[in-house]
Protein backbone atom coordinates (compact mmCIF):
# COMPACT_ATOMS: atom_id res chain seq x y z
CA UNK A 1 0.00 0.00 0.00
CA UNK A 2 1.34 3.42 -0.96
CA UNK A 3 0.68 6.47 1.15
CA UNK A 4 1.04 9.95 -0.18
CA UNK A 5 3.53 11.83 1.86
CA UNK A 6 2.71 15.23 3.23
CA UNK A 7 4.96 17.84 1.72
CA UNK A 8 7.91 18.65 3.92
CA UNK A 9 7.95 22.18 5.23
CA UNK A 10 10.72 24.28 3.82
CA UNK A 11 13.50 24.56 6.38
CA UNK A 12 13.91 27.88 8.14
CA UNK A 13 17.02 29.01 9.95
CA UNK A 14 17.77 32.11 12.03
CA UNK A 15 21.29 33.46 12.18
CA UNK A 16 22.91 36.60 13.49
CA UNK A 17 24.11 39.16 10.98
CA UNK A 18 27.75 38.30 11.73
CA UNK A 19 27.18 34.55 11.28
CA UNK A 20 25.14 35.04 8.08
CA UNK A 21 27.90 37.22 6.65
CA UNK A 22 30.45 34.50 7.37
CA UNK A 23 28.29 31.77 5.79
CA UNK A 24 26.62 33.79 3.01
CA UNK A 25 27.73 31.65 0.04
CA UNK A 26 26.62 28.46 1.80
CA UNK A 27 23.26 29.99 2.77
CA UNK A 28 22.62 31.26 -0.76
CA UNK A 29 23.30 27.81 -2.23
CA UNK A 30 21.11 26.10 0.38
CA UNK A 31 18.26 28.46 -0.46
CA UNK A 32 18.40 27.36 -4.10
CA UNK A 33 18.91 23.64 -3.44
CA UNK A 34 16.70 22.97 -0.40
CA UNK A 35 14.32 25.96 -0.49
CA UNK A 36 15.71 26.95 2.92
CA UNK A 37 14.91 30.42 4.17
CA UNK A 38 17.47 32.06 6.43
CA UNK A 39 16.29 34.91 8.62
CA UNK A 40 19.12 37.28 9.46
CA UNK A 41 18.80 38.85 12.90
CA UNK A 42 20.44 41.73 14.70
CA UNK A 43 20.16 41.92 18.48
CA UNK A 44 17.57 39.13 18.28
CA UNK A 45 15.27 41.03 15.91
CA UNK A 46 14.63 39.90 12.31
CA UNK A 47 16.47 42.16 9.89
CA UNK A 48 16.41 40.46 6.48
CA UNK A 49 15.98 37.07 4.85
CA UNK A 50 17.82 34.96 2.33
CA UNK A 51 15.05 33.23 0.40
CA UNK A 52 14.81 30.99 -2.66
CA UNK A 53 14.19 32.86 -5.92
CA UNK A 54 10.72 31.31 -6.26
CA UNK A 55 9.68 32.79 -2.91
CA UNK A 56 10.85 36.25 -3.89
CA UNK A 57 8.89 36.13 -7.17
CA UNK A 58 5.55 35.18 -5.63
CA UNK A 59 2.71 37.63 -5.95
CA UNK A 60 2.51 39.68 -2.72
CA UNK A 61 -0.61 39.29 -0.63
CA UNK A 62 -3.23 41.92 -1.30
CA UNK A 63 -4.17 44.03 1.73
CA UNK A 64 -7.59 43.50 3.24
CA UNK A 65 -9.64 46.68 2.50
CA UNK A 66 -11.65 46.33 5.72
CA UNK A 67 -8.48 46.04 7.81
CA UNK A 68 -6.94 48.99 5.96
CA UNK A 69 -10.06 51.09 6.65
CA UNK A 70 -9.83 50.16 10.34
CA UNK A 71 -6.21 51.24 10.49
CA UNK A 72 -7.01 54.50 8.70
CA UNK A 73 -9.73 55.23 11.28
CA UNK A 74 -7.29 54.54 14.12
CA UNK A 75 -4.62 56.77 12.55
CA UNK A 76 -7.13 59.60 12.03
CA UNK A 77 -8.22 59.31 15.65
CA UNK A 78 -4.60 59.47 16.83
CA UNK A 79 -3.89 62.47 14.61
CA UNK A 80 -6.86 64.34 16.08
CA UNK A 81 -5.71 63.53 19.62
CA UNK A 82 -2.15 64.65 18.86
CA UNK A 83 -3.42 67.91 17.32
CA UNK A 84 -5.47 68.55 20.48
CA UNK A 85 -2.43 67.91 22.67
CA UNK A 86 -0.22 70.04 20.42
CA UNK A 87 -2.56 73.03 20.73
CA UNK A 88 -2.47 72.71 24.53
CA UNK A 89 1.34 72.59 24.51
CA UNK A 90 1.58 75.60 22.21
CA UNK A 91 -0.71 77.57 24.52
CA UNK A 92 1.36 76.60 27.57
CA UNK A 93 4.60 77.56 25.79
CA UNK A 94 3.15 80.93 24.71
CA UNK A 95 2.06 81.58 28.29
CA UNK A 96 5.53 80.67 29.61
CA UNK A 97 7.21 83.06 27.16
CA UNK A 98 4.79 85.86 28.08
CA UNK A 99 5.64 85.38 31.76
CA UNK A 100 9.37 85.27 30.97
CA UNK A 101 9.02 88.48 28.92
CA UNK A 102 7.26 90.08 31.88
CA UNK A 103 9.87 88.99 34.44
CA UNK A 104 12.93 89.49 32.20
CA UNK A 105 12.08 91.97 29.42
CA UNK A 106 14.14 91.82 26.23
CA UNK A 107 17.59 93.33 26.82
CA UNK A 108 17.52 92.70 30.59
CA UNK A 109 19.26 89.30 30.60
CA UNK A 110 21.79 88.12 28.03
CA UNK A 111 21.07 84.40 28.52
CA UNK A 112 17.31 84.88 28.17
CA UNK A 113 17.90 86.99 25.05
CA UNK A 114 19.98 84.11 23.62
CA UNK A 115 17.05 81.75 24.33
CA UNK A 116 14.67 84.17 22.62
CA UNK A 117 16.92 84.23 19.54
CA UNK A 118 17.32 80.44 19.52
CA UNK A 119 13.55 79.92 19.77
CA UNK A 120 12.47 82.78 17.52
CA UNK A 121 10.93 80.39 14.99
CA UNK A 122 8.77 78.86 17.74
CA UNK A 123 7.66 82.25 19.02
CA UNK A 124 6.32 83.53 15.71
CA UNK A 125 2.56 83.96 15.63
CA UNK A 126 0.94 80.91 14.07
CA UNK A 127 -2.02 81.11 11.72
CA UNK A 128 -5.28 79.91 13.22
CA UNK A 129 -6.45 76.61 11.92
Amino acid sequence: MVETAAPLPHPRLELSLVEARTRFVQLARLAGLTQQTTVVTEDGRPLAAIVPVEASQREPERPNPAAAAGWIRRIDKLRAELRRQHVGLEQALDEAWRELDRVRPPGADREIDALRAAHADLRRPRPAG
